[in-house]
């Protein structure tokens, strides 16, 4: 049976605070360093989520165009480790703001303009008129083939009347 080893609030705080600024490092390398289990580590780190600078990650947080900027600025010249620390302060992951980045330069590069609008040209009037023409000969064709039909009836019909009176 393990005795359960108790520490003091002061060494709790030096462990977090370690682990908090750990940059490249991870939090089990921290850890072990120490000679701290990893789990009871991150039972700290969740007791001790309200320290100074430091907010909880909220999936709900809706970040505004202005503050997406900020952080931008804010990350583009910091080292890997200093990355680290700004991105679990604000509760954000790497790859959101790089595809903030992504959008801003876009934007800036005018990738999202508007879709022209096609240019008109010679081409295009003359199949318009094509169409004109083609709609006028195809109702054409249905009236010829309407007095055909009619025609065809008519004879039959006079053809029977003949037929009749001999």
């Amino acid at each position: 049976m393990s005795t359960r080893q108790s520490f003091s609030k002061e060494f709790k705080e030096s462990i977090v605070q370690k682990v908090l600024s750990r940059g490249d490092v991870s939090v089990r390398e921290v850890c072990e360093r120490e000679g701290i289990g990893h789990s009871t580590v991150g039972n700290w780190l969740r007791a001790r989520a309200t320290l100074p600078g430091m907010t909880k990650a909220s999936p709900a947080k809706t970040w505004s165009a202005e503050a997406k900027l900020k952080s931008i600025n804010e990350t583009s010249g910091l080292s890997e480790s200093d990355l680290g620390l700004y991105l679990r302060r604000e509760g954000l992951y790497s790859h959101q703001v790089n595809e903030w980045r992504v959008d801003v330069m876009k934007s800036l590069d005018g990738t999202r303009a508007k879709p022209q609008m096609p240019k008109r040209d010679e081409r295009d009037r003359r199949i318009k008129e094509l169409e004109h023409d083609l709609a006028r000969m195809e109702k054409a064709l249905a009236e010829a083939s309407v007095r055909m039909m009619l025609q065809k009836k008519a004879d039959l019909f006079w053809a029977t009347r003949e037929a009749e009176k001999k």
